[in-house]
């Protein structure tokens, strides 16, 4: 299966829900004209990734009106996408990342089990994969940190998952091992990463719109310029990747029986 993908990395307005849903649907919109199917978009562009009270503050169930207006966002346009925001559940919330079909239908919820230092004052960590399948292919999500985890992935993969749809708001001053760690996380595995990162300049958060996408043997398919507004587009080929996987069965000659200290709640060493 071949089709076209696109990592859109915008300028939140924080705070303005209504405003970060237009710039949401106008790129859809663009990315519809193109003839693109699958768009990701940033951890926490609903809201912009804010400071942690405000965040805890405009978090919100994804459900009713909200829901509503963006499955509409997905009808209009016709196109699968995730975006991030800050989910509220009952007396918890977290940080969380949300697919839609092109019929405006819930693919996935997902939760970011990682939390990333100022995260875990105002979200709580989730403890499940998700994962989807659809008529383009088997997908996977995660949010930003959790790419710094290649356990992560590696379940992603076992899974079937072929592409996984990753929403970050990496800080600008290690953008580059943003990048890396997608590259790595596609090579080891064998899929490809897209990987959606905002755009903030505030004065307690800055971006820089590191956005990625990277294929199974870790090529770099596109790459996003840093501070700026934009899309980025590749053509997904699944049969390319397991191609790859043929030259390179990763997958099929690990050695689990060697691996217990990685799963087992081992301590790790340290100085």
């Amino acid at each position: 299966m071949k089709f076209n993908l696109a990592c859109v990395q915008f300028r939140s307005r924080l705070g303005e829900i209504d405003y970060n849903l237009a710039q949401m649907a106008e790129w859809c919109a663009r990315a519809a004209a193109r003839n693109i199917a699958v768009v990701v978009f940033p951890e926490a562009c609903l809201t912009g990734y804010c400071r942690p009270r405000q965040m805890a503050e405009l978090a919100q169930p994804f459900a009713d009106e909200l829901q509503m207006r963006v499955a509409k966002i997905a009808r209009a346009n016709n196109v699968l996408f995730t975006f991030g925001m800050p989910e509220r559940e009952g007396d918890a919330t977290y940080n969380s990342m949300i697919a839609i079909d092109a019929n405006g239908e819930i693919l996935g919820r997902y939760r970011k089990m990682h939390l990333w230092a100022a995260e875990s004052k105002w979200a709580k960590a989730g403890d499940e994969y998700v994962t989807f399948k659809a008529e383009l292919a088997h997908f996977g999500m995660w949010l930003c940190y959790d790419t710094r985890f290649p356990e992560v992935a590696r379940v992603h993969a076992l899974r079937g998952v072929e592409v996984a749809l990753v929403a970050s708001a990496w800080r600008s001053s290690h953008v580059e091992e943003w990048r890396l760690c997608a590259r790595a996380r596609a090579i080891d595995n064998g899929i490809f990463i897209a990987g959606s990162d905002a755009v903030l300049a505030a004065d307690h958060f800055s971006c820089a719109g590191g956005s990625i996408i990277a294929g199974p043997d870790g090529s770099v398919l596109a790459l996003a310029a840093k501070g700026q507004e934009g899309m980025i587009v590749a053509e997904i080929d699944t049969v390319a990747l397991y191609e790859r996987r043929k030259d390179l069965p990763l997958l099929q000659q690990r050695r689990p029986e060697l691996y217990g200290e990685v799963s087992d709640g081992f301590q790790y060493f340290s100085i």
